[in-house]
């Protein structure tokens, strides 16, 4: 099946605290923040990917990489977490030239995450989220320039039970996707599709976690204003959720 890819951007908060004379520019700071961990194997660069933009050493930026032994949060690859550590000025890495070496890392639930269950007896029991990712941003500023926020919606579904729960599709369409205003309008839809007949048919084992991410443009929720995301499997009921989320 077919995804977006996670890379995104994601809510982030930050705690910076100076750690020279006010009267001296810093050359390194304490930073906590929240957003993806993505490694690109093909240069061995690890990032985390937040989803409003971070400001810190005079750099703005959706993209922290990090630095020191990153594969010690190896497990946290493409999942959703919270860090915290040390950033410094790295001129020689690029754009961005900093570096964040993560002391501590723990995987999160996004603000405002959505969860549900789907229980049929003893035979299905499976948790589903959805969270949209930030779920407060503004595309523009106050000077009416992009902000480079880039949302999205992250669907999961976690078999809970000891038997397998097993997809059949009777087309290939896989998530259906509808974002709602506030006063139940439907202002944007789309359908992720899987790649193949053979996609059509898939199994998921305990402990199983099927997830997938759907980026959304500007066109598809451009007004200030609060709205619904609603997210399920096309063909197959039970799996629907909805979440909310706001454009300032």
């Amino acid at each position: 099946m077919r995804g977006a890819p996670l890379v995104l951007a994601l809510l982030v908060y930050t705690v910076y605290t100076a750690l020279s004379a006010a009267a001296q520019e810093p050359v390194d700071t304490t930073l906590t923040i929240q957003g993806f961990l993505q490694r690109d194997n093909e240069v061995d660069v690890w990032t985390i990917v937040v989803p409003l933009p971070v400001q810190v050493l005079g750099t703005r930026t959706y993209v922290v990489p990090v630095v020191g032994k990153p594969e010690r949060w190896g497990k946290y690859v493409n999942r959703y977490i919270e860090a915290s550590g040390r950033v410094t000025r790295l001129p020689e890495r690029g754009n961005p030239a900093i570096g964040m070496e993560v002391e501590r890392a723990k995987e999160v639930e996004p603000p405002g995450t959505a969860r549900a269950t789907v229980e049929h007896g003893l035979t299905l029991h499976a948790d589903i989220t959805l969270s949209v990712v930030p779920n407060h941003f503004a595309w523009r500023d106050s000077t009416g320039s992009s902000t480079g926020v880039n949302p999205m919606l992250v669907y999961t579904i976690l078999n809970r039970r000891e038997a397998p729960i097993l997809f059949i599709l009777r087309t290939n369409r896989f998530l259906c996707v509808t974002l709602k205003s506030s006063e139940g309008i439907d202002v944007w839809d789309t359908t992720t599709i899987v790649p193949s007949p053979d996609a059509r048919r898939f199994t998921m084992q305990r402990g199983g976690r099927l997830r997938d991410a759907i980026h959304f443009p500007e066109d598809a929720a451009s007004r200030r204003g609060h709205y619904f995301a609603h997210v399920g499997v096309c063909d197959v009921d039970d799996y629907d959720i909805t979440a909310e989320f706001d454009v300032r």
